[in-house]
């Protein structure tokens, strides 16, 4: 063999063992990779909160799987299972996502006054259970059922509120205005869904128009009175006018009437002494002088006879 083809067949030998070497580091460099991202992975999905048993279990399956593969002297299955575990929490993710949120709105809502205790002992229920539930869509739908029936208990309940606080005499008419477009919107939506979203708007809305209606209602409540205590005031006013005017009247008939008596008394007094000077009787009468009286009357006394007349200066002693 000549000096040129033993060159070739030695550089042929070095290439391949170079080769050789070569991959065998790439192997081992995707190796790990691979472990470190299984670390990541395992690190990761044990921070996820509200992870089933059952989504549990597969990715311990998975992280298992890849271990396997790890050991594997394969490159591509290295790179195939590196990038398949980069994308394998995604999914997991997600679903963790939503259940925290169902179970934050359920912590939200079972403080509310406005739901009953079957609701409430059905949000306590879930919570109690979201850190260890078997499978994931059961849990999941038990968390949509319960959360739509307490969100369209506290629409109804709020909803009441805004009809009553419509319903007041003392509301003031541009708060009405906007209460009622917000019920309306309530009322149209095209699920509770919807409904719900316009409850907070509605929930606030309305406490700021009760508060209103009841400033309006005083003030109303308040000049009301003092009309009716300007009423009551000015009726008494003329009850008292009134009175005093019957008084006065009555006094002036009554002193009328004083008059006429006095005057009466005065005629027939006058008309005793113009017919008490004849002796009008059928029998005598004793006329006695005056300053004198029937005891000391003797030498001062006259008899007169019926038809008789009294004498000047003399008065009937009956």
């Amino acid at each position: 063999m000549n000096k040129k083809i033993r060159n070739l067949l030695a550089a042929t030998v070095m290439f391949s063992g170079l080769v050789t070497f070569g991959c065998a580091n790439d192997v081992k460099s995707f190796q790990t990779d691979l472990s470190k991202q299984i670390e990541t992975v395992d690190k990761q999905y044990k921070k996820l909160d509200y992870l089933s048993t059952d989504d549990q279990t597969t990715l311990k399956k998975e992280l298992e799987n890849s271990k396997e593969v790890e050991k594997s002297g394969s490159r591509s299955d290295l790179e195939d299972e590196i990038s398949h575990l980069k994308k394998i929490l995604t999914p997991f993710e997600s679903k963790d996502r939503k259940i925290a949120g169902e179970i934050t709105t359920a912590g939200e809502l079972r403080y509310n006054a406005a739901i009953d205790t079957t609701n409430k002992e059905k949000l306590t229920d879930l919570i109690a259970k979201s850190r260890d539930f078997s499978d994931y869509e059961s849990f999941e739908q038990a968390c949509q059922t319960a959360l739509t029936q307490t969100k369209k208990q506290l629409v109804e309940a709020v909803s009441n509120q805004a009809n009553a606080a419509i319903g007041s005499t003392y509301i003031p008419q541009t708060d009405k205005v906007d209460l009622t477009a917000i019920l309306e919107k309530v009322k149209k939506a095209e699920n509770i869904t919807i409904a719900y979203s316009y409850l907070s708007n509605l929930q606030t809305t309305t406490s700021q128009v009760v508060l209103r209606t009841k400033a309006n209602e005083s003030k109303i409540k308040a000049t009301e009175a003092k009309a009716e205590a300007d009423k009551k005031a000015a009726q008494a006013a003329a009850e008292k006018a009134k009175a005093d005017a019957d008084r006065v009247a009555q006094e002036q008939a009554q002193a009328a009437q004083a008059a006429q008596a006095a005057q009466a008394a005065q005629a027939a007094q006058a008309a005793a002494g113009t017919s008490g000077s004849i002796n009008n009787t059928n029998h005598t009468k004793w006329a006695v002088e005056d300053g004198y009286n029937w005891h000391n009357r003797k030498g001062h006394s006259r008899i007169i006879p019926p038809g008789g007349s009294l004498p000047p200066g003399y008065h009937w002693q009956v």
